[in-house]
């Protein structure tokens, strides 16, 4: 008879103690955490890597200490068991349950968080929007985090367009405690398949997970002072300037050999007052443990926080993402579903080229009031899903569809009508096109546009 010695090691893939069985005869093996069978200790790292690429064969995470990681010695290897660890961490027996209205939804979204009442943010989000019979199954919840992520980069941090933004100098919003709301929504977005944070300066992120500024003119943009800073470089006399320099806080001789110390000053005062912001969203970002571990493995995420040319879906994504039913090759039927696929492929990709202006989506402001924006292709994926950007797990990326069908019978159910609009329900991700109606290119983007303008909320249009 054998001795058999049961161990407990650490499982790279869900960052959870499992127990291992070693025989005396030197076989160890151990279980897979998500298929539940028996391999090699040797041989389950190597299977784990592909067996988790199904989501299907996944089980239902259940929620563990953010400790098993932060304590551990394991250190995340890449985004991707960042993000499976992170998706553990909700405590999903308990719902963090918002009722919301689209009008002024990110002033309004930022009460209700802060709120709080019965429930706190490291439970499952659940979102009802006022008036409509959405049930949400996650579609809601990630159109909610995408507006609330879009209205946090908006009215809680400036700078320029593709180079990263860092936090306003707002002492309003500070006492309000709405960056410290925003660490929260960060972390809730990234565990429960919202948004990243994408538009962090660099000198941001590095002072969130090291607590140190790293003062360079190349990582930092700020819409006040790196105008002066530029000033500074090209002026041969400084003593226009002077004021303006001193006011940064610079103290020492105002002269052309002094340059390198001038620009340092004021990088500093641009910064290091934003810190007690960066600070307040620190706080936010404790939710789940995710500061710790982001403190410990800041390399692997990174890319979640820093601007990403690649980001933001384009018309080729979404193109990739259809599942259309077609119907039988070669039939009159298949002819006019394939015509309306390439009227969608234009639509999308005129998006891209040209923006035209007749094409615009409604937004509430922050008074209240309708506001016209251009559309664009992240709002179009926003409406058929529910999220405007891409899975930011890549096994969720790979299953990520949107089920096209095409409806060629609506004149025999309702004979004599004229307008008939495509049918999205972002819950399932599914669109019925009505090929009666879509006979041009002209008349699928008119209908198109008014569907989408009119049609953002879970009703019958």
């Amino acid at each position: 008879m054998t001795d058999d010695v049961i161990k407990t090691i650490l499982c790279f893939f869900c960052f959870q103690e499992v127990q291992i069985l070693e025989t005396t005869l030197g076989k160890v093996e151990t279980e897979c955490p998500i298929c539940h069978l028996a391999f090699p200790a040797d041989e389950v790292e190597f299977h784990a890597s592909f067996c988790g690429e199904s989501l299907i064969n996944r089980p239902a995470c259940s929620p563990k200490p953010s400790q098993d990681l932060v304590n551990s010695s394991h250190p995340v290897k890449s985004e991707e068991d960042f993000l499976q660890w992170l998706s553990c961490q909700v405590d999903t027996s308990r719902e963090f349950h918002l009722c919301i209205s689209r009008a002024n939804m990110f002033q309004r979204g930022l009460k209700l968080w802060q709120r709080q009442k019965n429930a706190t943010p490291d439970s499952q989000l659940k979102i009802t929007f006022l008036g409509e019979a959405g049930v949400d199954s996650s579609a809601l919840r990630k159109e909610f985090l995408t507006e609330m992520m879009a209205g946090i980069e908006q009215y809680l941090f400036e700078g320029e367009e593709g180079k990263g933004k860092a936090p306003k100098y707002s002492l309003n919003d500070l006492d309000n405690g709405h960056f410290r709301a925003a660490g929260q929504i960060f972390a809730v977005s990234l565990a429960q398949g919202g948004p990243a944070p994408k538009f962090l300066q660099e000198w941001c992120f590095t002072f969130i997970v090291t607590g140190e500024l790293n003062v360079s003119k190349d990582n930092i943009y700020d819409p006040e002072f790196s105008q002066i800073v530029t000033e500074v470089e090209e002026a041969s006399d400084l003593a226009d300037l002077t004021e303006s320099i001193v006011n940064c806080g610079y103290t020492g001789q105002v002269t052309s050999q002094h340059k390198e110390s001038i620009i340092r000053a004021i990088l500093l005062h641009a910064t290091m007052r934003k810190t007690p912001m960066l600070r307040d969203i620190c706080e936010g970002l404790k939710l789940y443990n995710l500061l710790e571990v982001l403190q410990r493995n800041p390399s692997a995420c990174k890319g979640l926080f820093l601007p990403e040319k690649e980001a933001m879906p384009d018309s080729d994504f979404l193109m990739l993402c259809l599942k259309p039913e077609m119907s039988p090759k070669g039939s009159v039927k298949e002819i006019r579903e394939m015509q309306i696929l390439n009227f969608f492929q234009d639509f999308l990709q005129e998006l891209e080229d040209e923006s035209p202006e007749n094409l615009q989506t409604k937004n509430l402001n922050a008074s209240g009031l309708l506001e016209q924006k251009p559309l664009s292709v992240p709002h179009i994926m926003q409406w058929l899903t529910g999220q405007a950007h891409k899975p930011l797990l890549l096994s969720e990326r790979e299953e990520f569809k949107i089920t096209v069908y095409f409806d060629h019978s609506c004149l025999e159910r309702m004979p004599g009508h004229r307008v008939c609009y495509p049918v999205v329900s972002a819950c399932t991700k599914t669109i019925t096109f009505p090929t009666e109606h879509l006979r041009s290119y002209d008349a699928f983007k008119d209908l198109l546009n008014e569907a989408f303008l009119c049609g953002g909320e879970f009703s019958r249009l």
